[in-house]
């Protein structure tokens, strides 16, 4: 049962974020999120600041071996139940509210880095490879288990709780340092093989982002607009994930390794070699009529790791087969199939066949999507989603993994928008510290820092500045599932505080 969760756990996840974004108003104004920031220009040093360990701090080294000893060392810290139910909410709170209304937690603030859990956090960051050794030929894909994924959001929500304690004690390098950790942590679990670990590190990434909302509002906050900037873009790399869900079904049901083997050879994609290769890998031979059959009967009992909630009796198989067999014959011939070759084919080999065929074409088309830059990628996979589908898997196969592919692109573009405004503020900030505390009156009296535009529009930010109030909005959103918070910022000098 547990080798199901995580693809349960990843249809939960997009299902939720669905729920709550449907309900909005795709046009419906949203409630500005005010700010009350200080002036502060931006540091004039030989020594940069970074949101991740610079190559001079990196350590050679698998950085998963240092987040598997945070786990063997401090399993007493990490099976603490109501300990981490009470981090959860307080991790949700401004700084210095956490502070004042935690203080038993303050510990967390000034643990030494180098030691103990934030010691091996810290190595972790500073390695130079993550591999999670999570993908090998034979393994059911689908079947894979994530502990680490789990682990890694508490991980998040420790760094979490020590960089809101350093930012409300005006522990500013602190604050910054234990930053690395996280950002790190982020780029470290995307590296892991499943689309899960893609929108864990992103949720990690957005933490990280919110806590940099807590730093600029803080008094004497130092300027992060370089640091930002030089952030890489996207931090959370969307490639590890994507490429691993191509080969789910077929790792996982030997149903469709078969029909994948038709498949490439059938369109020429296979050379002789790589062919042989990818037989041996997956111990795939060549079925007879039976095997086919016992495949797509293996496929139908197993199929509950997709969920839904589709009958799988043997009944329910027989009647499914006399409804799909004629449509998948017809769709083949259709998609370049020889008539004469489906013909060929059992009953059972033609409606694996096509099931894998259409299913790829789909994921195919939606992850050329979402390789592209983030603008064109929701644009692209707006269109996609509104296009008709000339041929569905005729199997129920479940449209999750196309939801998913989607929702990876749309929380890569949240969590990028924060930090472009992030950006805009230190902008604005860096400005006032020469202004007399006054912003620009426009984005082009900025002249000292890049300007980012909105990254899921490619479009600049609206700005609007009436001496007191500035508000950082934009133009328009790219669906209903990508509303923007508009930004107001207060900017207060030593004189109003």
């Amino acid at each position: 049962m547990k080798s199901k969760l995580w693809r349960r756990r990843l249809a939960c996840m997009i299902a939720i974020t669905c729920w709550a974004t449907s309900a909005r108003s795709f046009a419906q104004d949203v409630e500005s999120k005010p700010l009350s920031v200080s002036p502060a220009a931006v540091a004039d040093s030989p020594v940069s600041q970074s949101l991740l360990p610079t190559l001079r701090e990196q350590i050679p080294g698998n950085a998963v071996v240092w987040y598997g000893q945070v786990y063997a060392e401090q399993q007493a810290l990490m099976q603490q139940s109501e300990l981490w139910s009470k981090m959860g909410e307080m991790i949700e709170l401004p700084a210095n509210d956490m502070a004042k209304s935690h203080p038993q937690f303050a510990w967390l603030g000034s643990q030494p880095i180098d030691s103990g859990v934030f010691g091996s956090l810290r190595k972790a960051a500073r390695s130079r490879q993550c591999d999670w050794q999570l993908l090998y030929a034979g393994e059911p894909f689908f079947e894979i288990l994530l502990p680490e994924v789990q682990r890694s959001r508490s991980y998040a929500r420790l760094i979490v709780l020590r960089v809101k304690f350093q930012i409300a004690e005006q522990r500013f390098g602190d604050a910054l340092e234990s930053l690395q950790l996280g950002f790190a942590l982020a780029k470290h679990v995307a590296q892991g093989d499943t689309l899960v670990c893609t929108l864990v590190a992103l949720g990690i990434e957005d933490m990280m982002a919110d806590c940099l909302f807590d730093w600029v509002q803080q008094p004497g906050a130092p300027n992060l607009a370089w640091a930002l900037a030089e952030l890489p873009d996207p931090l959370v790399d969307l490639r590890p994930g994507l490429d691993a869900e191509r080969i789910g079904l077929e790792s996982t049901y030997p149903l469709f390794a078969q029909a994948r083997r038709i498949a490439h050879h059938q369109f020429g994609s296979d050379s002789a070699a790589s062919s042989r290769e990818y037989l041996q890998n997956w111990g795939v031979v060549a079925w007879s009529s039976d095997q086919w059959t016992d495949g797509l009967r293996d496929f139908w009992d197993r199929s509950d790791l997709f969920g839904g909630q589709h009958n799988r009796s043997r009944p329910a198989l027989g009647l499914l087969v006399l409804e799909a067999y004629p449509k998948a014959k017809a769709a083949l011939v259709r998609t370049g199939y020889p008539a004469s070759q489906v013909e060929a084919f059992s009953v059972a080999q033609t409606i694996a066949v096509q099931s894998y065929d259409a299913q790829q074409r789909r994921i195919q088309d939606l992850i050329r999507w979402a390789y592209q830059p983030t603008a064109v990628a929701l644009a692209g996979l707006e269109k996609q989603r509104m296009r008709d589908v000339a041929a569905a898997p005729v199997l129920p196969i479940d449209d999750m993994l196309g939801n998913s592919i989607q929702e990876v692109v749309r929380r890569q573009a949240k969590v990028q928008r924060k930090v472009a405004v992030l950006r805009m503020i230190e902008a604005v900030r860096n400005h006032a510290a020469s202004h007399g505390g006054n912003p620009p009156a426009s984005i082009d009296a900025i002249e000292a820092l890049p300007i980012p535009s909105d990254p899921a529009t490619g479009t600049p930010f609206q700005y609007d500045s009436d001496g007191s109030t500035t508000r950082i909005a934009t133009r328009r959103d790219p669906s209903p599932q990508l509303t923007f918070q508009p930004i107001e910022l207060v900017i207060q000098t030593e004189g109003d505080q």
